[in-house]
């Protein structure tokens, strides 16, 4: 059985899965996007619930 290469997300390509999400697209269609199955979405959307995660925030302000 062949396996496929693991693949890691840039940020900007989760900041998209979020969006796709939030917009009330599947995760079959998500993945569809990324050409990967929607097991290799759930895990990124799974870890916080389905809620999208904060943007750290820092001190060093404008």
């Amino acid at each position: 059985m062949k396996y496929r290469t693991r693949t890691f997300y840039t940020d900007k390509q989760k900041s998209e899965m979020w969006d796709c999400w939030q917009r009330g697209e599947s995760m079959s269609s998500i993945g569809r996007h990324y050409n990967r199955a929607s097991s290799s979405i759930f895990p990124h959307l799974a870890r916080t619930g389905g809620i999208r995660p904060l943007i750290a925030r820092s001190r060093d302000g404008p």
